[in-house]
């Protein structure tokens, strides 16, 4: 019998080597050596946590954790947990496309959607994930517009809908499954649930190509009788911790200050797209006051906004974060607003 999560592993992989042809050389595995296949397993596993971006590889780190050997109820959370900031993060890139193609004008809204978009995005849940991965599926695909990541066109058909909207009636309104489950159905939701998750982490493998950084930094260099250089600082936020390895880039153009950005290539930043403020990053923030103390440095998602107040969860934190203290704060606020009426 194959052990926890060694099949999700194995496939998973297997489906991200198809995009990234120089992971191949990982799978070539000695089978008449027992002890060789599972530390190549482990590789395996650690290496779809790196190259998945940090906000769902961080899930997948926990999924393939210790704590997480049995199918117990603390298993069946991780794997409902690792779906939902999976299907976040899918619909946030899909999202900040439509603005900026909105803005460029490059697509066009139906009424709709836009009608809709708004009391949905002010309070995220799995239905409301599920909900815009498939109305901006279908809207791309309508108008031929070409996606970022343009493996979408491809992989988000009807299978990969009907498999996203399976997990929503999972949920109740509160964001809970149901609490009255026996022991053999834990066991049995944990199996079938792995494989679910594994289908869709297989669609989605296409996103290890790109890389999601995080804009530290940018310093223009002026020699003199030369033109201006804008020296980038950036974090790359894909690893299998949270100890993320800082990058630089000299480039003749510059992109957003204390953004968060999926790069087609780290060498160059002609091609991104920007995820703020729906991903922010406060690990630039300085406390240089005691108002701040209570930020935690973080990669932080979008959960919801109410009373001019836009709210987030963390991906390592896990207590509730007040973060209106951020020094940018406002302008997270302002583009927010941004977003919702370029859409609405």
């Amino acid at each position: 019998m194959a052990q926890l999560n060694e099949d999700l592993i194995r496939k998973t992989f297997a489906e991200m080597a198809k995009h990234r042809p120089a992971l191949n050389k990982y799978l070539i595995v000695d089978e008449e050596d027992d002890e060789d296949d599972e530390v190549d397993y482990r590789i395996l596993g650690d290496l779809v946590i790196k190259n998945f971006p940090w906000p769902i590889g961080v899930e997948l780190r926990r999924l393939f954790s210790g704590s997480m050997r049995q199918l117990d109820r603390l298993r069946l959370d991780q794997i409902f947990k690792t779906i939902e900031r999976t299907m976040q993060f899918i619909s946030f890139t899909m999202v900040s496309q439509v603005w900026r193609d909105k803005v460029k004008g490059n697509i066009q809204i139906p009424e709709s959607f836009s009608k809709d978009f708004e009391p949905r995005f002010s309070v995220l849940s799995m239905g409301n994930f599920s909900w815009m991965i498939r109305a901006i599926g279908k809207m791309y695909e309508e108008q031929n517009v070409e996606w970022f990541m343009p493996e979408m066109k491809d992989c988000f058909d009807k299978q990969f809908y009907a498999a996203l909207d399976f997990w929503v009636p999972e949920r109740n309104e509160i964001g809970h499954y149901q609490i009255n489950l026996t022991q053999e159905d834990i066991e049995k939701r944990c199996v079938e649930y792995e494989e679910k998750l594994t289908f869709i982490l297989q669609r989605i493998s296409f996103i290890t190509k790109y890389k999601l950084i995080s804009v530290r930094e940018i310093k223009v260099m002026k020699p003199k009788n030369q033109e201006a250089v804008f020296h980038h600082v950036i974090d790359l936020l894909n690893s299998s911790d949270s100890d993320f390895k800082a990058q630089e880039i000299d480039e003749s153009k510059f992109t957003e200050s204390r953004s968060v950005l999926l790069m087609k290539s780290i060498k160059s930043i002609d091609e991104y797209l920007n995820l703020s403020p729906l991903i922010i990053d406060t690990n630039s923030e300085i406390l240089d006051n005691k108002d701040k103390f209570d930020i935690k440095k973080d990669i932080f998602l979008y959960t919801k906004f109410r009373s001019d107040h836009i709210m987030y969860a963390g991906t390592e934190v896990t207590e509730k974060c007040d973060l209106r203290t951020l020094s940018n704060y406002s302008n997270l606020v302002q583009e927010y607003k941004e977003l919702v009426d370029a859409i609405k």
